[in-house]
């Protein structure tokens, strides 16, 4: 599936990534019936959520005593409510602000001495608020704050919101201590939630979004910041989900870097102008990884043909007796100088030994060389994936293996 994805930090305006569904894959395909959309679930798009009904009339926030209890689950069980009716509260900072603390630290342990920050690198903090049962994305964040962040220390939590973490809330916080606050759709759509009070062991309810702390205007911004759930929507179509592993990338990369290395071109005025870039990707030992993972048996893996280590292995199950060894070497010179990719197994070992090897590398055709079957002039020829196998004639046999790979290579272009 070629899908949706985030450029990150290779940047530009456009990325697809070349994703295979596999239950076992470490990524999640979001998709639409029909093929009308597809995105990996970093890049997801979903629509607001409706606005939650009123409930009448609702008293005015009240705070809450909850001693020691800052989680989302221990605050639902202590105060009898759900997930969905809670408000995060989450405090990001600018890694730049982060790694100044750091280095500002390691100075003060040696000599006291504190690092001035330049004014070019402003340091914010943020404020982000998503439903108590959703996740924040961290690359919709990084878009829509346009810097990289992370969440803030406990030092930091307790600075601009005068409360330990897991007890901040959006009502009354002084804005002007944050860069952006950010309110995910769901939030806006809620009709009351439960947040925490700012203050240590103590958490608000009754509180109305739009009523108690705003939705729009100063630095409050209203955006799609989760990540995307079940029962979600995506142009108004339910989205759905499947596992899947990511084989490959390509970036639409603009100017960004040629503007800066100045890789230039003379158009036909002679003038100068940037280069358009892309940058294609391909896991090698993903697709491997993957063609294991969709293709195998009990007894080992089916390479495709396209990708298999050899074509062909050759297999004489009597090693010591001259004519199975003659016709297998004679066979697999014959594949060798077709051009055919094939493989002599001519360990002394029993012929059970060496089929549970050929089946377990998963080599697509197999050819087996007999004692009895040379008596009667014949080899056996067998695909991986099939059962039972097929008796040839030796001297067709060459040609018949030839036939059988290229009707394979055949298969895998359709």
């Amino acid at each position: 599936m070629i899908v949706e994805a985030e450029s990150g930090e290779m940047g530009g305006s456009g990325s697809h990534q070349f994703t295979i569904p596999c239950e076992s894959g470490e990524d999640t395909i979001v998709y639409t019936a029909g093929g009308s959309y597809a995105a990996n679930l970093e890049k997801a798009e979903i629509d607001p959520l409706p606005k939650e009904p009123s409930r009448g009339a609702i008293p005015a926030p009240e705070d809450v005593h909850t001693p020691n209890v800052g989680s989302i689950e221990a605050v639902c069980a202590f105060l009898k409510t759900q997930p969905k009716d809670m408000i995060k509260t989450l405090v990001y900072s600018s890694t730049m602000k982060q790694a100044v603390q750091e280095i500002d630290a390691e100075i003060a342990k040696h000599d006291g001495r504190r690092v001035i920050t330049s004014p070019a690198h402003p340091m914010n903090d943020y404020v982000v608020l998503v439903r108590g049962d959703h996740e924040v994305n961290p690359e919709k964040l990084r878009i829509v704050i346009g810097e990289p962040v992370a969440l803030a220390d406990e030092a930091t939590v307790r600075e601009v919101t005068g409360a330990m973490v897991g007890f901040a809330g959006p009502v009354g916080l002084e804005q002007w201590r944050f860069d952006k606050i950010v309110v995910d759709h769901a939030v806006a759509a809620m009709a009351v939630g439960v947040t925490g009070a700012n203050k240590t062991d103590y958490h608000t309810r009754n509180v109305v979004p739009g009523r108690d702390f705003p939705l729009e205007g100063g630095n409050f911004i209203v955006t799609d910041i989760r990540f995307a759930m079940p029962g979600d929507t995506h142009d108004g179509v339910p989205v759905q989900f499947k596992k899947g592993i990511e084989v490959g990338q390509v970036f639409k990369l603009g100017t960004k870097y040629s503007k800066k290395l100045g890789a230039n071109y003379k158009d036909e005025a002679g003038e100068l102008h940037p280069c358009l870039m892309g940058c294609y990707g391909i896991g090698i030992n993903r697709i491997l990884a993957s063609a294991i993972e969709l293709y195998n048996d009990k007894d080992g893996i089916i390479w495709p043909i396209s990708i298999a280590p050899f074509e062909v292995i050759v297999t004489p199950v009597n090693q010591d007796e001259p004519d199975v060894v003659r016709v297998a070497e004679e066979l697999y010179r014959k594949l060798s100088d077709a051009e055919i990719e094939v493989l002599l197994d001519d360990r002394d070992l029993r012929g059970g030994i060496k089929f549970k090897d050929a089946d377990l590398i998963g080599i697509p055709i197999r050819v087996t060389v007999g004692k009895k079957s040379v008596v009667e002039g014949n080899v056996e020829v067998k695909l991986r994936a099939e059962k039972d196998s097929r008796k040839t004639r030796i001297e067709d046999a060459s040609q018949k293996v030839i036939e059988l790979v290229n009707s394979l290579k055949e298969r895998v272009k359709v």
